[in-house]
């Protein structure tokens, strides 16, 4: 019976080991064990020499309780018996429970106690009684998987009436856990991916689509950690959010999460849920690991968009598509040569690609759905954009789209714009590239302007496109007065926001679109030109002429006159003012104005006499001199020219770094087509 039994309790023990080669939190313990025996004694003498043994041990850990493990215990040892030439020899088997606790890293101290039945065996007869032990030892971890260790265990055998051994074994031995090598580290992962727009899928190639929240829940400190985020349907490869040199036992740390989705992203017509993971690789107790946490990922359609940043919309801009350019430069170049050309080319091309899409029918609607004026207040609102080529063929949109469609065709042609946000509203403007101080000398209201970066503005209220362009200009020029004034305005130059979101080629949508007659928009382009040029001409017109007759005359006031008209393009009114004050003699003024005038028309031989006799009257001319060397360049007397420059040089050096590709000593690239324009911008004033 007792054989029996002990045999029992070897395969309780046995099988236990053997679960533990397949279970992660189960450890076999073998220690060695050298036992010093105290008892019993006869008198002053041990009944016992020092003898040796094997411990063998399956522990479980309790995930639910880390310091804390139980598991069974088989003990052999041997203790000589003093000067009888045999030996007692125990077989000890039992449960036990321990508590463990790192005091340094790699480092585990444990106090433990087990007891059970032993079977002892001793000078032919046998007993099978209870026992108990207990014990304490230090262990280094030297990876997952193994503990080197050394202790102490004091073991008591029973005998009905007394003990049969008692002693302490030390031991030194190794713990092996199978399932550690095979277990990854316990890293506690809180995701928080955001909703993804397909629109900046190359935006989160440098800004978070998220984060994530790891704690090591482990005993040590984990070491070389990379993370990654995959998304299988949408990215080529992971990408690679964090490298973190060490997370020590217990660190908590939140990191963001990057994406390098491929264009695919941007065919996502309809929101919908894709699978993606987080995946980490990292060193624990120096063996490689690698895990992977699943995360649900949120795909938005391609026109979805929040409006925590205004700037965001610039990427609707798309001033490349292929319609936009197309439709852009079109206009443009169909009205380059209609109505006054001494206008600044960028309000002359604005201006045709509003009466262009005035003319196409393009209507403000508000999107009952997605209202920009409500969800613009909510920054956390999903608003649907239309693109340019979306906004061309529905014929219409909310301010956003009129506004996103005119700046990207304002920009396809190279004038730079923005956007205009106050509470509730969007609107745009375009650049002159005007220097401000010029400006307000040109303009009749310089309040209609915005004077911002060393350029001016003029503001465009789009969703009055079938108003008119001087009302449309009017309007968003009092929306900017009023909202500035009280601080609710933002002014984003498109080109800026670019740099963070950069506009997507949108091509998928080719819709047929008919434009308007090419006579419809010359027409319509000239009109509104003429009702500008009328509107800013002549009140100043009026005032100085009342001047000119309460001066009686005033050579100067007659000059200005002059100068008004021909900065607008009214050449022939202008060249009666000037040719009625050289009537009186050489005005230095006049002829360097009639020179300008002379050289808009093309004429360069006339313009060029009439520079020649402003300097022979005022020889530091700096105008004259300008006149002089642009039109001996359109006559290639390239000599001329170059000494032209080098007296302008001496007199408004600014000026001759201007203009200085006119001269011989100019790289060819790009000069003829700077000096192929034929523009003003300098007028005698007085």
């Amino acid at each position: 019976m007792k054989i029996a039994l002990a045999l029992v309790l070897v395969f309780l023990v046995f099988g236990t080991l053997a679960w533990a080669q397949v279970t992660s939190d189960f450890s076999i313990l073998v220690n060695p064990t050298i036992n010093i025996p105290l008892g019993p004694n006869e008198g002053d003498t041990s009944f016992y020499s020092i003898g040796g043994g094997l411990s063998l041990k399956g522990e479980y850990n309790f995930p639910f309780f880390p310091y804390m493990y139980g598991g069974v215990a088989l003990d052999v040892d041997f203790a000589p018996i003093l000067n009888a030439g045999s030996a007692l020899i125990l077989l000890s088997g039992g449960p036990e429970i321990g508590f463990r606790y790192s005091p340094f890293p790699r480092f585990n101290l444990r106090a433990f106690g087990y007891g059970g039945m032993y079977f002892g065996a001793f000078g032919g007869g046998t007993v099978f009684n209870p026992f108990v032990a207990g014990g304490a030892d230090l262990s280094f971890l030297l990876n997952p998987s193994l503990n080197l260790g050394l202790g102490a265990t004091y073991k008591y055998h029973f005998l009905p009436d007394d003990y049969l051994y008692q002693g302490v074994g030390i031991n030194i031995g190794v713990s092996y856990n199978i399932g550690a090598s095979k277990r990854q580290a316990e890293i506690q992962i809180t995701p928080r991916i955001q909703q993804i727009f397909p629109l900046f899928f190359t935006y989160y190639d440098k800004n978070p689509v998220g984060s994530l929240i790891l704690k090591n829940n482990e005993r040590e400190k984990i070491e070389d950690l990379k993370v990654s985020f995959y998304v299988k349907q949408f990215m080529d490869q992971p990408k690679l959010s964090a490298e973190i040199e060490q997370l020590r036992r217990g660190e908590e740390l939140e990191i963001p999460v990057y994406a390098l989705f491929t264009d695919q992203i941007f065919s996502v017509t309809e929101g919908l849920k894709v699978a993606g993971e987080i995946q980490m690789d990292y060193k624990y107790l120096g063996i490689e690991r690698n895990d992977s946490v699943p995360v649900t990922v949120t795909i938005n359609n391609r026109n979805a968009m929040t409006w925590d940043d205004d700037r965001k919309a610039a990427a609707f801009v798309t001033a490349k598509d292929e319609l936009v350019l197309g439709f852009a430069k079109q206009v443009a170049s169909l009205v380059s040569n209609e109505g006054s050309t001494a206008i600044n080319s960028n309000f002359r091309s604005a201006l045709a690609l509003f009466e262009f899409l005035s003319r196409y029918g393009i209507g403000y609607v508000v999107d009952p759905v997605t209202p920009y004026a409500e969800l613009s207040e909510n920054e956390a609102a999903i608003d649907f954009i239309q693109f340019p080529a979306q906004t061309l063929a529905f014929k219409a949109g909310d301010c956003d789209d009129i506004s996103i469609l005119y700046a990207a065709m304002l920009e396809a042609i190279g004038v730079h714009t923005a956007f205009i946000t106050a509470p509730g509203h969007i609107y745009m403007a375009f650049a002159l590239g005007m220097d401000p101080e010029v400006a307000r000398k040109t303009f009749l209201k310089p309040d209609d302007l915005i004077f911002r970066d060393g350029d001016t503005w003029i503001p465009v209220e789009i969703t009055l496109v079938k108003d008119g362009f001087i009302k449309a200009w009017q309007i968003g020029a009092k929306e900017w007065r009023e909202t500035s004034q009280n601080g609710t305005a933002a002014f984003y130059p498109i080109r800026d926001a670019w740099t963070v979101y950069e506009p997507v080629a949108f091509s998928e949508y080719r819709p047929a679109i008919i434009p308007p007659s090419e006579g419809d928009i010359r027409s319509e382009f000239v009109r509104e030109l003429d009702r500008f040029i009328s509107a800013e001409v002549d009140p100043r017109a009026s005032k100085l002429k009342e001047e000119i007759r309460s001066s009686g005359g005033s050579l100067r006031l007659v000059n200005n006159l002059g100068v008004l008209y021909a900065k607008y393009g009214l050449l022939e009114d202008a060249a009666t003012q000037f040719d009625q004050i050289l009537r009186s003699g050489e005005y230095p003024a006049a002829l360097v104005n009639l020179g300008n005038i002379y050289y808009l028309k093309g004429e360069m031989r006339r313009s060029l006499q009439y520079y020649q006799r402003a300097l022979d009257s005022s020889p530091d001319n700096s105008v004259a001199l300008l006149g002089v060397a642009k039109a001996s360049y359109e006559l290639e007397e390239y000599a001329s020219v170059d000494n032209a420059l080098a007296k302008l040089e001496s007199l408004d050096p600014d000026k001759a770094k201007q203009f200085s590709f006119l001269g011989s000593g100019a790289a060819d690239t790009g000069r003829a087509s700077q000096a192929a324009i034929k523009e003003v911008s300098s007028w005698d004033e007085e």
